[in-house]
């Protein structure tokens, strides 16, 4: 009887296994070749996609960092107009949903508040940005001050500086809130936002405002005692 190695048994299950193959593929060529065009097709699909969002990318970020210039140089009708084509032609980038944020700015800066409070209500209710999201709720809140809400001015203030991470903008944001919480006599809550600022700022401007403000309303709650 016929001895084989393990290396004989192994070739064997090889050659066995390359046979199955070619057998299965002669009696499934059609659909094997439906498969491998469906997977290739996938493929470039995927591969334009994934090109086409990098471009998208790319080019958005041109045309919001030109936008921007023109919104610092003061030119708003044009910044809006670049904006307003970043968020047409380039939707689903960061760059468009900023610029939607950058067109409430300027509605604000214009004295369309309706407008801008729309707006930056549109974008809060889009997806979560950490940079822009908390500047957008202290706009509504600028926004309800103008129009003298001071209470929906004061919800919204107090979510921006809850979700402000930089100490700067935080610290600023308290400030505008201490200023209103004193505007309707909530001397306690404006006496607690101005410690903490004094805790988290290192601005000298603003730390000399938090200490003049505490100053105020310290002299006023002894008067008031």
């Amino acid at each position: 009887m016929a001895k084989y190695s393990r290396r004989d048994l192994k070739h064997d299950e090889f050659k066995e296994t390359i046979e199955n193959i070619i057998i299965f593929y002669e009696h499934h060529k059609k659909r094997v070749l439906w498969i491998v065009s469906g997977l290739i097709i996938l493929l470039v699909i995927f591969f334009t996609y994934r090109n086409n969002q990098q471009t998208k990318m790319v080019n958005s970020k041109k045309m919001y960092n030109l936008a921007v210039i023109l919104y610092g140089n003061g030119d708003l009708n044009q910044a809006r107009v670049r904006f307003q084509e970043i968020v047409d032609k380039y939707w689903g980038t960061i760059f468009a949903n900023r610029s939607k944020f950058m067109l409430a700015n300027i509605s604000y800066k214009e004295g369309n508040l309706d407008d801008a409070l729309n707006k930056f209500e549109s974008f809060i209710s889009g997806k979560y940005d950490e940079l822009f999201t908390p500047s957008a709720y202290e706009g509504i809140g600028q926004c309800y001050e103008q129009r003298g809400d001071l209470l929906r001015a004061t919800e919204n203030y107090e979510i921006a500086a809850d979700k402000f991470k930089d100490t700067f903008s935080k610290a600023e944001c308290l400030l505008a809130l201490a200023r209103l919480y004193l505007s309707q006599q909530r001397t306690v809550e404006a006496e607690a936002v101005l410690e903490k600022i004094l805790d988290i700022s290192e601005d000298p401007e603003i730390i000399e405002k938090a200490k003049e403000k505490l100053r105020l309303v310290r002299v006023q709650r002894e008067l008031n005692e």
